[in-house]
C-alpha cells in the first residue's frame, strides 16, 4: 500500500513539474510575443530611449575605447617600473601602487601628446591653406564671371530669357527670401545654438572618459576577476570555458588588428609626408595627417582621405591634384600588398571579399566606427561559423579542408600541382558534380 502511495506521488511529482515547464514555456512564448508587439508599436518611442541612453553611457564608450588602446603601454610602464622597484620599496604592494601612479600618468601623457601633435600638425596647415584660398577667392569668381560673360552676348537665347524675365524673377527672389529664408533664419539659429552646446557637452563627455580611462586601467584586473567569478558561479564549467575562449579570441583578434591597423596608419602617414614634401606638394603635413589617420579603415580608407584633399590641392594647384591621386594609387598598393599584411598578419583571417562585406555593413549600421570594428567582429562571428561547420563535418565522418572542396579541373590544373601532395584530399564523392 505504502509503495502505491509513493509511486503514485513520483507520478504526481513528473506530472507536476511537466505542466510546470509547459506553463512556464506559454508565459515566456506570450511574454516574448507582447514585447515583440509593444516594440512594433512604439518603435519611435524605444528609439528614442535607447539613443537618451546612447548619449548618457557616451563617456563610458569612450573611457573603455581609451582604456584599451591605451592598455600596452599601461601594462608596459608597470611592468618596468614594478621590476625596477620591488626590491627598493618597503612591501611589493607599495612598489605595485607607486608603478601604477606612473603608468597612469604615462598613459594620459599619450593620449596629451597625440592630440596636441595633431592639432598642431593640422592647425598651421589649415590656416595657411585657408590664407592662401581667400585673396584667389576674387580671381576664381572674376574668371567665372568672365566666362559666363563671354557666352552671353545680345544674341543669346539665355541673355534674352533672362531680360524678359527679369522683374519676374526679382519678385520670386524677394518672395523667397520674406517666405523661406527668414523663417529659415531661427532653425539655422537654434542650430547654431545647439551646436555649441552639443561642443561643450562633448569636451565634458572626454574629460569625463578620461576620468572613466583612468579607473578602468587601474581597476582592469579586479574587473576581470569579478567577470570570471560570476561567469563560474551562473554557467557550467564546459559553458564558462567556451565564453572565456570568446573573450580571448575576441581579445586577440580586436588587439592584434587596431594595434596593428594603428601602427600601419602611422607608416603610411610619415610616408606619405614625406613623398609629397620630395614633390613639393602644398600642405604636406595636414594631408599627411588625414591620409594616416582615414588609412585605419581597411580597404576603403586611403581614398576616403585623399578625396578631399584632392579637391582641395585643385583649389590651389591642379597639376599637384593630379600628383597627389597617383601618389595615393601607389600608397594603397604598397599597403595592401607589402606593409599591411606584414604587419597585420593573419590578425583577422578574413578574405579579402568578407573585409570589404565587414566594411561595408559596419559603415551603413554604425558608421565610421563601424567601418573601423566592422572587420574585427566579422572576424570573431567567421571564426566560430568555420568551427562549428567543422565540427560538424567530423561528426560525419566528412573532410573538413575547405581545399577538399574547390574544383580548379576547369582550368586544366590539379590540386596536387597547385598546392603540393601534403596539402591535398579527394573530399567527397558529391562535391565533385557541383556546377562551377
Amino acid at each position: 500500500m505504502n509503495e502505491d502511495k509513493k509511486g503514485n506521488k513520483i507520478i504526481h511529482s513528473i506530472v507536476d513539474k511537466a505542466y510546470f515547464k509547459m506553463g512556464l514555456s506559454v508565459f515566456l512564448v506570450g511574454l516574448a510575443l507582447i514585447l515583440c508587439v509593444y516594440f512594433i508599436n512604439h518603435f519611435s518611442v524605444i528609439s528614442q530611449a535607447w539613443s537618451k541612453l546612447n548619449s548618457i553611457l557616451m563617456p563610458f564608450y569612450l573611457g573603455i575605447i581609451m582604456a584599451y588602446l591605451l592598455c600596452p603601454v599601461y601594462n608596459s610602464t608597470v611592468k618596468f617600473f614594478y621590476s625596477n622597484l620591488k626590491t627598493k620599496a618597503r612591501t611589493p604592494g607599495k612598489a605595485m601602487k607607486f608603478s601604477k601612479i606612473i603608468g597612469t600618468v604615462v598613459a594620459l601623457l599619450v593620449i596629451i601628446v597625440v592630440v596636441t601633435g595633431l592639432i598642431m600638425m593640422i592647425i598651421p596647415n589649415l590656416y595657411e591653406s585657408l590664407t592662401t584660398l581667400i585673396p584667389r577667392l576674387p580671381g576664381y569668381v572674376n574668371s567665372t564671371v568672365a566666362v559666363i560673360e563671354s557666352h552671353l552676348d545680345d544674341g543669346n537665347m539665355v541673355t534674352e530669357y533672362i531680360a524678359k524675365n527679369l522683374d519676374a524673377l526679382n519678385e520670386r527672389a524677394s518672395e523667397w527670401f520674406r517666405s523661406s529664408l527668414l523663417p529659415a533664419s531661427e532653425v539655422i539659429i537654434s542650430r547654431v545654438s545647439s551646436g555649441v552646446v552639443a561642443t561643450v557637452g562633448g569636451i565634458f563627455d572626454v574629460l569625463v572618459a578620461l576620468i572613466i580611462c583612468v579607473y578602468i586601467l587601474n581597476s582592469k584586473e579586479l574587473f576581470m576577476a569579478q567577470g570570471k567569478k560570476f561567469i563560474n558561479a551562473v554557467f557550467t564549467k564546459e559553458h564558462a570555458e567556451a565564453i572565456f575562449e570568446l573573450g580571448r579570441l575576441s581579445n586577440n583578434t580586436f588587439g592584434g588588428f587596431i594595434n596593428g591597423k594603428i601602427i600601419d596608419s602611422i607608416i603610411i602617414g610619415i610616408i606619405c609626408f614625406i613623398a609629397m614634401t620630395i614633390l613639393k606638394l602644398p600642405m604636406a603635413m595636414m594631408i599627411s595627417v588625414v591620409v594616416g589617420v582615414t588609412n585605419i579603415i581597411p580597404f576603403f580608407g586611403p581614398f576616403i582621405g585623399a578625396v578631399p584633399s584632392a579637391l582641395l590641392l585643385v583649389l590651389i594647384k591642379p597639376m599637384a591634384a593630379l600628383e597627389f591621386i597617383i601618389l595615393i594609387i601607389v600608397l594603397q598598393q604598397l599597403d595592401g600588398n607589402i606593409i599591411g599584411p606584414k604587419i597585420l598578419g593573419k590578425a583577422t583571417k578574413l578574405a579579402s571579399f568578407w573585409v570589404m562585406f565587414a566594411i561595408i555593413v559596419g559603415g551603413g549600421l554604425f558608421g565610421f566606427l563601424g567601418m573601423i570594428l566592422g572587420v574585427p567582429v566579422f572576424a570573431v562571428f567567421y571564426t566560430y561559423a568555420a568551427r562549428g561547420i567543422n565540427k560538424l563535418l567530423k561528426k560525419k565522418n566528412i573532410d573538413s579542408d575547405t581545399l577538399a572542396y574547390e574544383d580548379f579541373s576547369k582550368y586544366g590544373a590539379s590540386k596536387t600541382e597547385l598546392f603540393g601532395m601534403e596539402r591535398v584530399t579527394d573530399g567527397p564523392e558529391e562535391t565533385k558534380d557541383i556546377i562551377s
